[in-house]
């Protein structure tokens, strides 16, 4: 399993809260992983636990965040996967910017159903679902 350094740890916890606050300015009810006890922390979904799962009324998102060093890893597509056969809903990959690419390749490669979501984390901003 690759593991992050610092710097993309904190991305990666950048762009959780990023998505935190934009679904709950929707008026979703998030449960979210990596916020300490802000949040509570989503069920597993069988061995993996995703980022976020944020809820409004039937619509139900899984959502997992991933950074260049984990992008390409076994257990990302090992958790995409899970979240895709035991979501009974949509299931999103949350990548900053740089990413966009290789998460295009990985959801070709995994040949499954799952929407990219580019985030600009800096500027607190969360692109168009591709």
């Amino acid at each position: 399993m690759a593991r992050r350094d610092y710097i993309e740890e904190s991305l990666h916890c950048l762009i959780i809260n990023v998505l935190i606050e934009s679904y709950e300015r929707q008026g979703y009810k998030v449960d979210a992983d990596h916020v300490g006890d802000l949040k509570p922390v989503p069920r597993s979904t069988g061995q993996y636990v995703p980022d976020i799962v944020a809820t409004k009324g039937s619509e139900v998102y899984l959502v997992e965040v991933e950074t260049p060093h984990t992008i390409t890893t076994a257990e990302t597509e090992a958790q995409l996967r899970e979240f895709i056969s035991a979501a009974p809903t949509r299931v999103y990959l949350a990548v900053p910017f740089e990413c966009l690419e290789a998460a295009q390749k990985l959801r070709n490669h995994l040949n499954v159903d799952f929407d990219i979501l580019p985030c600009y984390p800096f500027v607190r901003y969360v692109g168009v679902p591709r």
